[in-house]
């Protein structure tokens, strides 16, 4: 294999990092579990035989893709990625043909199932889905990972190295080989943890060393002790009562919004575009609220806030959360992001902003059902909403143009999960509401299209702004 025919450096790593792990073993609940899913609408029917051939060399190019979770024989630890010795693409690529009238609503329809369906734990936690027969012999392809894999920018890295620049085939790509098998019996895995954390300890004896020097200063001590609190969701606001259901049952519904027009309704506030897209959101519940006659002033939400630097590996999870007390009764979309940015910026700068990627190495140690319970934390957040720039070009798959790109996260405990990935001109919105707390799904879908409204309106000369799938 020359130099050229290596694979991607993506996710190589040979243990999950913590956060990977508190995500991994969270299925122990099935409230909790983390597939996040892409939906790619592409512009015609890939031929079958190349889309195989797209991702039997995408497994090369992404080992990750081979690989299964090797747990330690009790439960605890970080986990190790093992190549799967009976890899079998076959079971993770499918088509099908969507049902009804083909529109894009019966798909999320489909979507939803794939989503709420468990990943096989002891197969690569990953698989797609080619549906067929929309309107304009458009195609839709839907990518389902497990959370553990990556996080949403990681997800967009290994994408932009996947799918291609053009419709036509590539000459002279690299062909890496495939990956080895491995096989870890129990004391191999037991000691790949205890060199990981050994590895680890000089950072954790640095933190440990802040904390205690924290400890004499008094001042120091108290401010990160109410930013722990703040970070770990414990003096986040209650929820409110309309949303206060929770369901193992998920409901997608996707919205396209200008990006120009967003752009430029942040800038007259002197905000970001996540300004402008958390306030869009906000806006959209309050309207739900005032609609159903149960108006609120405040709500709990969550925000991810990468904490990946330039020299960390690519793939896996470098997040930490950001919590935010939403002032839900501002109706004024220019003060509302305004609020909005004021808030988000306190959030990136708590002093334990990064609290559960420094306490992981130590909660990777808990059984399941411990993690369970610090997992519930997520359902006092009412709304959990990221926001990733999508891929920078034209992108490709089996000679098909990916038009729009739709996130979909998954439900851990809160109400409502909103992801957006900025595509060519388009802001791609996905969302993910369980059932049973949005109890209004056709009205919620209406305030997010009126909420946004409120905030485009400030956008000078926006035409359509923005519009339900």
């Amino acid at each position: 294999m020359t130099e050229t025919d290596s694979p991607l450096d993506w996710a190589n790593e040979p243990m999950m990092g913590s956060l990977d792990t508190l995500m991994w073993r969270a299925e122990a609940d099935r409230r909790l579990r983390n597939p996040i899913c892409a939906v790619e609408v592409l512009d015609c029917v890939p031929d079958w035989d190349r889309f195989v051939a797209a991702h039997e060399w995408a497994t090369r190019m992404a080992p990750r893709f081979r690989q299964r979770v090797q747990d330690s024989p009790f439960g605890i630890g970080a986990p190790s990625w093992v190549v799967d010795p009976d890899f079998d693409l076959h079971y993770h690529l499918r088509r099908t043909r969507v049902a009804g009238d083909g529109s894009m609503r019966e798909l999320f329809r489909a979507a939803e199932q794939i989503a709420m369906t468990p990943l096989d734990p002891a197969r690569p936690p990953w698989e797609a889905v080619l549906f067929d027969g929309l309107p304009d012999g458009k195609a839709v392809y839907l990518l389902k990972v497990h959370h553990a894999m990556t996080d949403g920018l990681g997800a967009i890295d290994l994408l932009s190295g996947l799918h291609s620049p053009s419709r036509d085939p590539v000459p002279g790509k690299p062909q890496p080989p495939e990956p080895q098998p491995e096989h870890l019996g129990p004391l191999s895995v037991i000691g790949r943890q205890l060199a990981a954390d050994l590895n680890r300890l000089p950072g954790t004896m640095t933190h440990i060393a802040k904390a205690m020097l924290a400890a004499t200063r008094p001042q120091e001590a108290v401010r990160y002790l109410r930013s722990a609190l703040t970070v770990s969701g414990a003096t986040s606001p209650p929820g409110s009562p309309l949303l206060r259901g929770r369901s193992i049952s998920w409901r997608f519904c996707a919205f396209d919004i200008e990006f120009t027009d967003l752009r430029a309704a942040a800038r007259s506030a002197g905000a970001s575009v996540n300004d402008a897209y958390l306030a869009g959101l906000i806006a959209a519940f309050r309207l739900y609220h005032t609609r159903l006659g149960s108006p609120i002033s405040v709500m709990p939400v969550a925000i991810p806030i990468s904490v990946r630097n330039a020299d960390d590996p690519a793939g896996g999870n470098r997040i930490a959360v950001g919590r935010l007390a939403a002032d839900v009764a501002i109706s004024d979309p220019r003060e509302l992001m305004q609020a909005i940015h004021a808030q988000v910026g306190t959030a990136r700068h708590e002093p334990a902003v990064d609290l559960f990627n420094v306490l992981g190495p130590a909660l990777a140690w808990l059984p399941a059902p411990a993690l369970s319970v610090l997992g519930a934390s997520a359902s006092v957040n009412d709304l959990q909403a990221s926001n990733v720039p999508g891929i920078a070009h034209d992108a490709y798959l089996a000679g098909a143009k990916v038009e729009r790109m739709y996130p979909f996260g998954p439900l851990p405990g809160c109400a409502v999960m909103a992801g957006m990935v900025t595509h060519g001109p388009i802001a791609c919105l996905g969302i993910n509401h369980d059932a049973a707390a949005i109890t209004e799904p056709e009205l919620f879908a209406d305030s997010i299209v009126d909420g946004f409204a409120e905030v485009l309106s400030l956008a000078p000369n926006a035409s359509r702004p923005i519009r339900r799938i």
